[in-house]
């Protein structure tokens, strides 16, 4: 079927605000859509781009979803010592996912991200610092199938100083935090153990520690890193650079986009959106996909998305449940 239409994702940011200018000049028939996940409103730079435009703006109210959906489970992977990855998670739950909902048969759902598409694949996009195909590793297949990325192929810089030329309204502060206070609820101050089991000091509370965050543990007389996080036990583990590294882990909750025709399988996984993919084997145990990357990993945080990819291809995310470690430091304990 001809696409004659498109529904744009609009935040009132630079990516999204030329995203719609595109499709104006691309397509006969433009719409533009803001998913309210907060029930403050339309933001001044959205209703602002949207009139600049002359194209109808359609609210969506997800403020229940999202607190569902974002808040909450959010709130509960913390409880339990895990990171949470709130973006991808909002991505595949409600923004994507509500605007999907609303879609004229003739309409494609337009966004801002930068990630290429060739057929049905999501690839990475051109501009290696700002590839955002990670935060799209958990929507559905379904959902992406319908969705265009105009930005794919562009420089950020290039968006951005083509956006000022054409004057085309945009908020100018670049969106980095999250949307919402991110808590654990009753978060109670506890030890922090050394790789031993030795108490060495006190925090306060397990939700405000990642595992690899190095920030705010204090002075210890060398560089220290979380290395595990246990929320029941109320406890903060930390060591050395080492201390950090992992042989594989375990991923649930799997999202295909495009499933390997067989297992073992080779392929490149990122466990995190600033880190580099590396390759790894793949392999399915007791209905999950178990993950050995090819020399020991960094930092590797449960609760965090690991996303899949064939070279440059997404083929698929789920949720790190677990980390197993390397047999030297198995067998050292």
């Amino acid at each position: 079927m001809k696409v004659t239409g498109t529904l744009v994702a609009l935040s009132g940011g630079v990516d999204s605000s030329y995203a719609l200018n595109l499709c104006i000049q691309r397509y006969s028939h433009v719409r533009a859509g803001y998913v309210d996940t907060a029930g403050r409103g339309i933001p001044p730079e959205v209703k602002n781009t949207a009139d600049a435009a002359g194209v109808e703006l359609v609210i969506v109210n997800a403020v229940e979803r999202f607190r569902r959906e974002v808040i909450l489970w959010s709130e509960q992977m913390l409880f339990k010592g895990l990171t949470p990855n709130p973006c991808a998670r909002c991505n595949a739950r409600v923004k994507l996912l509500s605007l999907h909902e609303i879609l004229n048969p003739s309409e494609k759902l337009v966004t801002g991200h930068y990630v290429l598409k060739e057929g049905y694949l999501i690839k990475r996009g051109s501009d290696d610092r700002k590839d955002q195909s990670y935060f799209l590793s958990l929507v559905d297949d379904d959902i992406l199938r319908g969705c265009i990325f105009p930005l794919g192929d562009m420089l950020k810089e290039d968006v951005r100083r083509e956006a000022l030329r054409l004057n085309i309204p945009f908020r100018r502060k670049e969106s980095m935090d999250l949307c919402f206070s991110l808590s654990a609820g009753e978060d109670k101050p506890g030890r922090v153990m050394d790789i031993t089991g030795k108490e060495i000091g006190r925090h306060d509370g397990t939700g405000n520690y990642t595992i690899g965050q190095r920030k705010g543990l204090g002075a210890y007389g060398e560089r220290m890193y979380v290395t595990a996080v246990n929320s029941s036990g109320g406890t903060v583990t930390i060591g050395g650079r080492k201390d950090l590294l992992v042989a594989g882990c375990t991923v649930v909750e799997m999202n295909w986009l495009l499933e390997p025709s067989g297992f073992p399988s080779e392929a490149l996984v990122q466990t995190r959106y600033r880190k580099k993919a590396v390759p790894a084997i793949l392999e399915y145990r007791d209905g999950s996909l178990h993950i050995e990357f090819n020399r020991p990993e960094e930092a590797v945080a449960p609760g965090q998305v690991c996303a899949v990819y064939l070279n440059t291809s997404l083929i698929g995310g789920g949720i790190i449940s677990s980390t197993e470690q390397p047999d030297w430091k198995s067998n050292a304990e």
